[in-house]
């Protein structure tokens, strides 16, 4: 009798085994694994938050519609440690070890250039955010930006103190990193086009805790407004020092200068700052329409900076819909997209990948961005 009833228990094991199994595997046959390589740890790990707020929402609708031909999207979050090593180990760990069909990859420029080979050996379709102009003009056919490149941010500044302010005299301060020194080159190009002077131009290592050598060179420089292009942590940092010398110029940021993070940095500091940013707020439908569903999801206001991961991921899925899941044939469906619209703005890819074209100047008031002017330099071919 006890040996049967061991027999009994024995086989009912190995029944809830193959149970489990089986139902693991249905599950998997069931999902999409979609890969996201966000900060979450180190110095962008304040950043790398908003963005997993934005794509969860994303992935909360995407689920509760039914997921992708039936399927739901199981999103894998591998932390990039805010290092380009760490960006790599988790580009491969997202292909290697858990078997992604397509990435959410970077925000910043330094990682995409670290794991672009990586992403082109391995011809996995991956969503970017970072902004160097350069990113797309590499011959990798497997990387799609759903921001508006620093082509477009710096042209969009320069064209602006041109014909909207009497300034004629440009300081310029940037990063040291691949965003950093590839905007600024640009600014200076499309400043000296335009018949502005560059008065001064400095750099800061990433990180850099004190402004104020360069803030002085630029005043002693005769710089009328300070461009500045660099990560959200520096220019909180920057403009609360920029306050304790008087403001003795205006100054004009890049898209980080505008981020939820950044202006909860620099508090009243940021008041009154004019910055170049993907999209105002509020513009579109679809933009209300989210910034409803963000505030009743989180309880607070959308960061601007993080939304490309919201937008990414929705592309890419509308992409598996109509190609499946095929790695190749999800590239030429993002490539054919025309029109799309998303939270930033209406989305239409050129051949090298790059979805956006349009950006805003925005003025800080209270906190939140306040629209000046819309730029559009067109889509680049």
């Amino acid at each position: 009798m006890v040996n049967l009833r061991r027999i009994l228990s024995v086989t009912f094991l190995c029944l809830m085994v193959v149970a489990v199994v089986c139902s693991g595997s249905a599950t998997a046959a069931d999902e999409i694994r979609i890969g996201f390589t966000p900060p979450i740890t180190g110095v962008h790990a304040a950043g790398g938050s908003l963005q997993l707020k934005a794509i969860k929402l994303a992935l909360k609708e995407i689920n509760g519609a039914g997921g992708v031909n039936g399927k739901k999207i199981d999103l894998r979050v591998i932390d990039n440690q805010s290092t380009n090593p760490g960006a790599l180990a988790a580009l491969q760990k997202a292909v290697e070890q858990e078997k992604v069909l397509a990435l959410m990859g970077y925000l910043y420029s330094t990682q995409v250039f670290a794991t672009a080979d990586a992403i082109k050996n391995y011809g996995i379709p991956t969503i970017i955010g970072a902004t160097n102009v350069n990113i797309t003009k590499q011959g990798n056919p497997w990387l799609f930006r759903v921001r508006p490149d620093d082509s477009i941010a710096a042209g969009a500044m320069v064209k602006y103190i041109k014909e909207d302010t009497k300034f004629t005299k440009i300081g310029i301060l940037h990063d040291s990193d691949a965003f950093g020194t590839g905007g600024a080159d640009l600014v200076e190009k499309g400043a000296k086009e335009l018949g502005l002077t560059v008065v001064k131009r400095e750099k800061s290592s990433t990180g850099a805790k004190d402004f104020t050598a360069e803030l002085l060179a630029m005043k002693n420089a005769g710089a009328q407004i300070l461009v500045f292009y660099g990560h959200q942590e520096a220019t909180a940092v920057l403009q609360r020092q920029l306050r304790q010398l008087g403001s003795p110029f205006k100054f004009l940021g890049s898209p980080s200068s505008a981020s939820k993070d950044a202006l909860n940095l620099a508090k009243e500091a940021s008041e009154g700052i004019w910055a170049v940013v993907d999209f105002v707020p509020g513009q579109s439908a679809e933009n209300k329409r989210y910034a409803e569903a963000y505030k009743k999801e989180y309880n607070e206001n959308y960061d601007s900076l993080a939304v490309w991961t919201y937008d990414g991921l929705k592309i890419l899925v509308e992409a598996i819909k109509k190609a499946g899941e095929d790695r190749g044939k999800i590239r030429t469906a993002i490539l054919a997209m025309q029109g799309y619209k998303g939270v930033q703005g209406n989305f239409s890819f050129t051949p090298n990948g790059d979805g956006l074209s349009e950006v805003s100047i925005v003025q800080i008031e209270k906190g939140e961005p306040k629209l000046l002017k819309i730029v559009n330099l067109g889509a680049k071919k």
